[in-house]
């Protein structure tokens, strides 16, 4: 324990079980914290942080809940879903399709005839008892007079009578863009379902977009969402449909001080064949410095290049021309000493940037950038060696609880059970961060993906991982804070509740270490707060005052 009685707090919390993250033991903990300005100023028990207090301070009484270092989703498409946050129904906390249905027809009679209701991703059938997504019928008695349009993953989605009608889609276009993307009945005609990522991305361009306001106010909302369940950080990582354009959103909320969640930005290129002339434009304009705690550019990620964007079930380009262009990418950035966060889910795809970076280690030394992989499933004991020789690290997601099955059927079990190999890299030492990968193909909340850490079940209960695999509660919850700031240069930052740390924590709403394993999942925060400002509040603590626009979110220090 430590203690800065020197120190006269703003905000104390007392009669806790504080998670500090300052060791490795779960039994680790303090019972209270004191803050001042953004940073905890002295931990340690009730009594002594009691006596802190000055006339000013604010005593939060904690009443034995359980409080952990702010969550840092490591690898998420907050900047992407952030533009069209308050435009979308989000169905991961829909526990049944009639629920599902119920919360679009709501949105409905919200709204006036003939605006478009948008569900892309997030959510999964198995989650509902009724194991299916929605007809083109169910969303037309719910919301007859609106386009409706959802999306499952990047496989599916299923438009209403309105939608169509609105896109006119008939046999015509059917033709034109491809029959075997349009689903019909037995009498032929389209059932309102279509597959596939390019017909997503077709109909995506056929939807009205958010005015530039809308997206701002909408970024804002998602900000505050994510801190309703403990997400105090993000590494965004930029997503298809994401180019230099994009990002006035994110920054206009930055400005205003709306923005509470700390995000750190990797950017790449908006289009496939524009990768070297965009990355170039931001390596000479965009400096690493720029901006603040609340917002900053980390790097380039995650789509290095197009072509080579592989996925479970599908390889992509990395032959020799592939790989040339790899070399020449990382080389640039190298020099210009930019972070890597990579994408790759198949082993060739990893082995080729692999190869690429030890090529470009010789030449300059990138053991200090911490340039890592994403995802990276299929990982071997080999590539764990060639990682750590580099200085980088792991971003691990978890997909499986949504594509479980999918990589079962095309990978196999003994492939799946070490996808990752969690143990080993552990044992290694490696560095190791965990996140979400929403909004299209995971739910952004992180208790769910928690939950897949400690089970390694899909959403259906199908298991994945092998039981070695399986993180404690202490590895999962580490993955997502402390581990996590690392690969933001910021392990000295946050991550970790102690004094001279910032003051990022949340309160929660029941004890993550001792709660049933089945209701983790369940889990939100009832205060969280960032850089000293609460940001969210919830019964018992509805009361408090939260912090609106406020520049002062940002770091002091960086």
């Amino acid at each position: 324990m430590a203690l800065n009685e020197n120190s006269t707090p703003d905000l104390i919390l007392v009669d806790g079980r504080i998670t500090t993250m300052a060791g490795y033991d779960p039994a680790d903990e303090v019972e209270a914290l004191a803050i001042t300005g953004d940073r905890i100023s002295a931990v340690g028990t009730s009594e002594q942080i009691r006596r802190l207090a000055g006339p000013a301070t604010q005593v939060v009484d904690l009443a034995g809940r359980r409080v952990i270092p702010g969550l840092i989703d490591s690898h998420v498409h907050i900047m992407r879903a952030g533009r069209t946050w308050n435009d979308e129904v989000r169905w991961e906390n829909e526990h049944s399709l009639a629920s599902a249905l119920e919360a679009i027809g709501r949105r409905a009679a919200s709204l006036p005839p003939g605006a478009w209701i948008r569900t892309i991703g997030g959510w999964h059938p198995g989650q509902f008892p009724e194991g299916r997504g929605p007809t083109r019928e169910e969303l037309d008695a719910v919301a007859p007079n609106n386009p409706v349009y959802v999306q499952f993953l990047y496989d599916w989605a299923v438009l209403n009578t309105a939608a169509m009608q609105a896109i006119d889609v008939n046999a015509d276009l059917v033709n034109e863009l491809g029959p075997q993307y349009f689903e019909t009945d037995a009498d032929g005609r389209f059932t309102g379902k279509v597959s596939g990522t390019e017909m997503m991305k077709w109909f995506y361009s056929r939807m009205p977009a958010p005015t530039f306001e809308e997206q701002v106010a909408s970024t804002a909302t998602m900000s505050r969402e994510l801190n309703r369940l403990g997400i105090t950080g993000a590494i965004d990582g930029g997503g298809m449909n994401s180019g230099p354009d994009t990002y006035r959103a994110m920054y206009e909320t930055w400005r205003r001080g709306e923005l509470t969640v700390r995000t750190r930005l990797t950017l790449h290129a908006s289009a496939a064949g524009r990768e070297f002339e965009e990355m170039a434009g931001y390596q000479r304009f965009t400096p690493l410095d720029l901006g603040d705690g609340m917002l900053r550019v980390l790097g380039a990620g995650e789509l290095i290049l197009y072509r080579s964007l592989d996925k479970i079930g599908q390889p992509a380009d990395v032959g020799a021309e592939a790989r040339d262009q790899f070399l020449q990418m990382f080389r640039d950035l190298a020099k210009n000493r930019w972070t890597i966060h990579a994408h790759a889910h198949q082993h060739e795809t990893i082995d080729a940037i692999l190869t690429a970076w030890e090529k470009v280690h010789a030449e300059f030394d990138i053991s200090g950038l911490r340039w890592s992989l994403v995802h990276a499933e299929p990982l071997k004991p080999v590539d764990l060696s060639r990682i750590q020789a580099l200085g980088g690290g792991v971003l691990a997601q978890g997909l499986f609880r949504f594509q479980g099955e999918d990589a079962l059927e095309i990978w196999g079990e003994e492939v799946v059970a070490e996808a990752p190999p969690f143990r080993k890299m552990l044992d290694m030492g490696m560095r190791v961060g965990l996140g979400s990968d929403a909004m299209r193909v995971a739910s952004y909340n992180p208790f769910t993906t928690l939950a897949w850490f400690l089970t390694g079940q899909t959403v259906n209960g199908k298991e994945t991982l092998a039981k070695h695999n399986l993180l404690s509660r202490e590895e999962a919850l580490r993955g997502y804070t402390a581990a996590g700031a690392w690969f933001s240069f910021e392990e000295e930052e946050r991550g970790r509740l102690e004094p001279g740390m910032l003051a990022d924590l949340a309160v929660l709403s029941d004890d993550y270490y001792t709660v049933d394993l089945e209701q983790i999942q369940h889990l939100f925060s009832v205060l969280t707060v960032v850089g000293g400002k609460v940001v969210h509040t919830a019964e018992p603590y509805g009361t408090l005052p939260v912090t609106t626009a406020n520049r002062s979110l940002g770091v002091s220090r960086v």
